[in-house]
């Protein structure tokens, strides 16, 4: 008889745990709705005051962008028309030094152009005498292989 007192206690007792936990568990999503709910128009304001603020710190950038491109477009423009009145000076510089190099160019395209020639004739005058002498050693091994074939033919005979 304990013995199923104590069972059926065990029970009691589990069965209140659980209804204990279901309880707990059923005020814990209670309260975390409830407070989404309250955060949902907080996080909404949050965001529109931080999407205002990123607009104007956008705009003060973008502001501050177009001055300085003011700026370095105005500093160009002096620039530009200070170097204008260099601009013949600049061209006959120019002009100068293009005519001295040539000259230079030229005088050294026409050493070239002499040592060139100067190569061709050389290496044209080698191949004849290469060719000279080639030929004059194939006529005398003609000639020394006549010879010998018509001693070869004599000793025949």
């Amino acid at each position: 008889f304990i013995m199923a007192k104590q069972v059926e206690q065990l029970e009691k007792e589990k069965k209140e745990l659980q209804e204990r936990l279901k309880n707990q568990e059923k005020k814990i999503d209670y309260f975390e709705r409830a407070k989404r709910l309250e955060e949902i128009p907080l996080i909404k304001t949050a965001y529109e005051e931080q999407r205002v603020h990123d607009l104007e710190l956008w705009e003060q950038q973008e502001e501050e962008r177009i001055t300085t491109l003011q700026l370095e477009r105005e500093k160009a423009l002096e620039h530009k028309s200070r170097l204008s009145r260099m601009l013949e000076d600049r061209d006959l510089f120019e002009a100068r030094l293009k005519a001295s190099r040539r000259t230079v160019y030229e005088d050294k395209l026409k050493q070239f152009q002499e040592r060139l020639a100067e190569e061709r004739r050389n290496r044209l005058e080698e191949r004849k005498k290469q060719r000279k002498e080639e030929r004059r050693i194939t006529y005398y091994r003609e000639k020394e292989e006549e010879e010998q074939r018509l001693r070869e033919e004599q000793l025949l005979k």
